[in-house]
């Protein structure tokens, strides 16, 4: 990667800052919070921001600011544990399918095809609803649907490595399948996937929060985002700093995410890098 370029991209840079300021306020949330981000006060239910709550209070007098910070660490972790998962399942079944072709590679890419076909976001949320409320089942419905487009993308990349001349050396010099897999072909794999998933980064917090927002995800009193959404549904008109602030973290969030994405891309040769075929949120 051409990291001086990146550098020298004042939005790639822009979104480096903030996602740095955001993940330092997730892990330093337990000491930047005001309050207890759990803690009911009845008396300060519906405050406005003031000097003493600064982002106001909810329905049951929580600090707004508080469950934000402390939601920073829920959203961004489950997002990284689903994208790790994604992109694990994705690697392992794309290099599969591209290394031994056959009918193998035939039953895998029809699989993918299938999957295709569906609309990701529905099918997400059909897996979600069967499985049930649980920020758990989303992460696997999210994963069940979003591992299909790196798969396709990393096999295809495998499918042409595998005939590169230095492979073909190496393989005839007896090393073993695996060897070849893992010091030769997946290296050339990492960087463009890794552009793909900062991209996909804003895509699986929107996701997660918006699956949270519909009851499917984190459920209360647990700290999230979207679940803080739907906290502050009914008190919209009359309370809409408890939703203004939640979705502004998750604007801004998003935001970095593809803002340093979008800046990633660009360092690559473009017919490297390809957006993923399935995304949860179309």
């Amino acid at each position: 990667m051409k990291l001086k370029s990146l550098v020298h991209d004042p939005l790639a840079l822009l979104g480096l800052i903030l996602i740095a300021v955001i993940l330092a306020a997730a892990v330093l949330a337990p000491w930047l919070a005001p309050y207890d981000p759990l803690q009911v006060n009845t008396n300060h239910r519906l405050e406005s921001p003031s000097s003493g709550y600064l982002l106001g209070t909810d329905h049951m007098g929580r600090c707004i600011l508080s469950r934000i910070l402390h939601g920073a660490r829920s959203s961004l972790s489950i997002s990284f544990l689903v994208l790790g998962m994604t992109l694990s399942l994705g690697t392992l079944v794309g290099t599969l399918a591209g290394y031994a072709g056959g009918k193998l590679d035939d039953l895998i890419v029809g699989i993918i095809d299938i999957l295709l076909a569906f609309p990701g976001l529905i099918l997400a949320l059909v897996i979600a609803g069967m499985l049930g409320p649980s920020i758990a089942h989303v992460m696997i419905a999210i994963t069940a649907v979003q591992w299909v487009g790196y798969a396709r993308i990393i096999r295809a990349m495998v499918a042409s490595g595998k005939e590169k001349e230095y492979i073909k050396a190496a393989r005839t010099g007896g090393g073993s399948h695996l060897s070849l897999v893992l010091r030769h072909i997946l290296p050339n794999v990492l960087s463009p996937i890794i552009v793909l998933a900062t991209l996909d980064m804003g895509a699986t917090i929107l996701t997660i929060s918006g699956m949270s927002f519909l009851g499917l995800g984190a459920q209360p009193p647990q700290p999230e985002w979207g679940a803080m959404l739907n906290d502050g549904r009914p008190y919209m008109y009359r309370a809409p700093w408890i939703m203004i602030f939640p979705g502004l973290a998750i604007l801004m969030t998003v935001l970095a995410f593809n803002l340093l994405g979008d800046g990633m891309r660009d360092c690559f040769d473009p017919r490297e890098v390809q957006k993923p075929g399935k995304q949860v949120t179309g």
